[in-house]
């Protein structure tokens, strides 16, 4: 009895302490995004409305799987001399530039127009090689992470997918809105 007596007076400090008290409450909406507002072989384009923006901060987690072909670039070569540099491309070439270039760009649209970056990120799986590639399907993951906006205004997210490649097949889109109260 008399060690509960002596352990009640720190307890009950512990549980009125502020760095106890304090709490975060996020709320926010996940996207699983199947339709485009615009849609090309090398391009996505996904606008998602935003409800509820009181120029408070928001942010952001928007994630993009993009699986499809990538293609082989001409084999440009190019020599020097002291006449400077001379470049071609061979008709037949033996060096294989695989190019599989994708980039995602995510950004606020007002109502009045006025636009804010939220983030960027690209990924790529190109290959220089001299052996024959027979597999032209790949696939890179896109992340914004954390990306936020604080006193603008967002009444549409868009997110833009493009790729230095040869198609688009499929794109995994998932974006997370959410404001920490």
């Amino acid at each position: 009895m008399k060690f509960l007596k002596s352990v009640l007076p720190v307890f009950a400090l512990m549980l009125a302490s502020q760095s106890f008290a304090e709490m975060a409450f996020v709320s926010g909406v996940k996207h699983n995004v199947a339709e485009y507002s615009y849609t090309s072989d090398t391009r996505r384009i996904a606008e998602i409305d935003v409800l509820g923006d009181g120029a408070q901060e928001i942010s952001f987690d928007i994630t993009a799987i993009v699986s499809g072909l990538g293609r082989l670039r001409p084999d440009v070569v190019c020599r020097y001399s002291h006449r400077g540099e001379r470049c071609y491309t061979r008709n037949h070439p033996r060096i294989f530039d695989f190019v599989y270039d994708v980039a995602i760009t995510a950004s606020c649209v007002a109502k009045d127009g006025t636009q804010t970056a939220i983030g960027v990120d690209r990924d790529d799986k190109n290959i220089y090689t001299n052996v024959p590639i027979s597999d032209f399907r790949n696939e890179v993951v896109l992340t914004i992470d954390n990306g936020s906006i604080a006193a603008d205004m967002c009444d549409t997210l868009t997110v833009d997918i493009q790729g230095d490649l040869e198609a688009i097949e499929d794109v995994n889109l998932k974006v997370f809105t959410y404001e920490i109260f």
